[in-house]
């Protein structure tokens, strides 16, 4: 009974350890396996096409290893997409379509951005083309002095193209033709964008002349005064403050200031003698004597021209002002006496002379019908006395 039991107890150990190690690959070859010829492999079928030219040149190498070769076959084509089998003694290979490697996600965010910003640069440079091309059409029409069409061109681009380099330059161009073409409102608001996008640029300088131009036009003399003053007071370069002075008292002449422009004029002709700017102070002061019926104190700085500059043109130009300075007061002998002393005085300068001669013309006609409206009073006047006196004394 003893054996029997120690007969079990030895089974029931040696019967679980057989079990597990019967499924168990051999440890050691059993001579069976198959031997891979070099010659059976072709090496330039299971590399990458672009790895042909390294696999020639190492397939020497590699004639060595034996079955080392197979193995580095084998692993090579895993990554290539290449199907192998094993046929016999040998081994062949049949190419299959290879599937394209994913690309990681960190990887295609950074193509993505590569290609988003080629193709915004290329974006910029169509719509820098299309706003230069469009500026052009519009210059067209602004040349031919069509300054609506221009203005209709130029402001699409500021619509649809807000991001364009050039912008400031349209605009200020759309301002100018909103201007002449009296648009003056319109004209307006692009001026007051030019100066907040750039004040210290050379447009912004002239933008604010125009603007203040524009409130003129409008009748919005106080805004044109607060423009003029402002840039006297900044003190910019001197021909600036000089343009100010100028545009200040032609705002004052049209409010009948006429003080005040004066007091401007007289301290122009002072402070800039022997200049163009007194000469240009001379003739506005001349101009606003004649307005306010000094007509001597005109005559008197027009001569100082004449005098002073006898060797220019404005010579010449002053002594037609004092033709029409005597015209205007009604002396008609004088005013002839002025145009003929630009013909015979200044005959050098064709153009003077033919205006002279004009005048001169104008004059005979002016006088002729001065006297025709004379007679013509002097009947109305003896008629009604005529017709007062019957009135009397029928009554």
């Amino acid at each position: 009974m003893k054996r029997i039991l120690y007969f079990a107890f030895i089974l029931m150990i040696i019967l679980p350890v057989y079990i597990l190690c019967a499924d168990d690959p051999e440890a050691f070859s059993n001579g069976n396996e198959q031997t891979v010829n070099e010659g059976s492999v072709n090496v330039s079928n299971i590399m990458a096409p672009e790895d042909n030219t390294a696999a020639n040149g190492s397939a020497q190498a590699s004639q060595g290893a034996g079955g080392d070769t197979y193995k580095n076959a084998m692993t090579n084509s895993s990554k290539t997409g290449i199907e192998q089998k094993q046929q016999g003694t040998g081994v062949t290979a049949n190419e299959t379509v290879a599937t394209p490697t994913p690309i990681p996600t960190s990887e295609a965010m950074f193509q993505s951005n590569e290609v988003n910003i080629e193709q915004k640069a290329k974006t910029k440079q169509e719509i820098e083309k299309d706003v230069q091309d469009l500026y052009k059409e519009g210059k067209k029409y602004y040349d031919i002095e069509d300054y609506e069409g221009a203005a209709e061109i130029w402001s699409r681009i500021i619509e649809n193209y807000p991001t364009a380099k050039t912008l400031f330059t349209v605009r200020y161009s759309l301002a100018n033709a909103y201007e002449y073409s009296r648009q003056y409102d319109k004209a307006i608001v692009q001026y007051q964008k030019v100066l907040a996008e750039n004040p210290k640029s050379e447009a912004a300088v002239e933008s604010n002349y125009r603007l203040a131009g524009c409130y003129a036009k409008l009748d919005k003399y106080p805004y044109s005064i607060e423009i003029y003053k402002d840039m006297i007071g900044r003190g910019p370069a001197k021909s600036e403050v000089i343009r100010a002075y100028f545009s200040l008292a032609q705002i004052y002449m049209k409010q009948e200031k006429f003080k005040r422009a004066e007091i401007i004029y007289k301290n122009l002709v002072k402070y800039f003698s022997n200049t163009p700017t007194e000469i240009q102070g001379r003739f506005q002061l001349a101009q606003l004597y004649a307005q306010t019926n000094r007509f001597r104190s005109s005559v008197k700085e027009y001569k100082l021209i004449m005098f002073k500059y006898r060797d220019t043109e404005w010579a010449p130009l002053a002594a037609i002002h004092i033709g029409d300075t005597y015209k205007l007061a009604g002396d008609y002998k004088s005013a002839k006496d002025a145009y003929n002393q630009v013909v015979y005085q200044f005959y050098k300068y064709e153009q003077y002379t033919q205006q002279a001669e004009e005048r001169i013309k104008s004059l005979k006609d002016a006088r002729a019908l001065a006297e025709r409206n004379s007679n013509n009073y002097e009947d109305n006047v003896k008629g009604a006395d005529t017709i007062g006196g019957g009135l009397q004394s029928g009554y």
